[in-house]
């Protein structure tokens, strides 16, 4: 996947779930500066599994600490998953 599709993605999830303003959203935010409590991380991770259609969880609450961090844990999981046939 297109790292800046993906980053456009989860921007649009983080905005959409955490109720923010997108316009105010870049990737270097971290967890602290944009709010969120660990209610709204398990929040945006269940919407990250279902928009993505993987499972989180091997990462802790805790290895989200931007969405920096957010977007390279997604390539890792988005490429590493088997290819579905159509």
């Amino acid at each position: 996947m297109n790292t800046v599709t993906l980053e456009t993605q989860v921007l649009d999830l983080v905005a959409t779930t955490a109720k923010l303003d997108r316009a105010l959203l870049t990737p270097d935010l971290t967890v602290e500066e944009l709010g969120l409590d660990s209610l709204d991380v398990l929040r945006l991770t269940y919407a990250i599994e279902k928009h993505f259609r993987i499972s989180l969880a091997a990462y802790s609450h805790t290895d989200v600490t931007s969405l920096t961090r957010l977007i390279e844990i997604l390539q890792h999981e988005t490429s590493s998953r088997p290819a579905t046939s159509a």
